[in-house]
């Protein structure tokens, strides 16, 4: 049971639906019969798959929206904060304890490298120019 739950579950291609759909189309027209497979049971399976398809789309659809309009909305709050916290780091500049209050609020390592790289990069370039 172990080996189940680490196994990845197996999504086929996005056409699945439509293959299996004309699978069966095609499964009743030439009136196959095989042992181990039921058409009714084919079919209910297209017919499911179409239900659950259509519906895991609309929540794709619904999330991307959300997502998109979390993107709008937090830029905008991030616009009003730092225009807030500028304001007080400029309003209490001569204050070393509010400022140092203030400066729990630095921006992210990650995007300070992002800045510091072509600083770097630069450097290098004047150096090798230099020699």
């Amino acid at each position: 049971m172990g080996d189940a739950l680490a196994k990845k579950t197996y999504y086929p291609s996005k056409t699945f639906d439509d293959d299996l759909a004309g699978f069966v189309d095609l499964f009743k027209q030439r009136g196959w019969m095989f042992s181990g497979t039921d058409p009714a049971t084919l079919e209910q399976d297209a017919a499911a798959q179409r239900e659950q398809r259509a519906a895991h789309d609309a929540l794709e659809r619904q999330y991307l929206a959300a997502h998109q309009q979390l993107g709008v909305d937090q830029e905008a709050r991030y616009i009003r904060f730092t225009a807030a916290l500028n304001a007080a780091r400029g309003a209490f500049r001569r204050d070393k304890a509010i400022m140092a209050e203030l400066s729990q609020f630095k921006r992210s390592l990650r995007r300070a490298r992002k800045q510091a790289a072509p600083e770097a990069a630069a450097d290098e370039t004047a150096g090798q120019e230099r020699e």
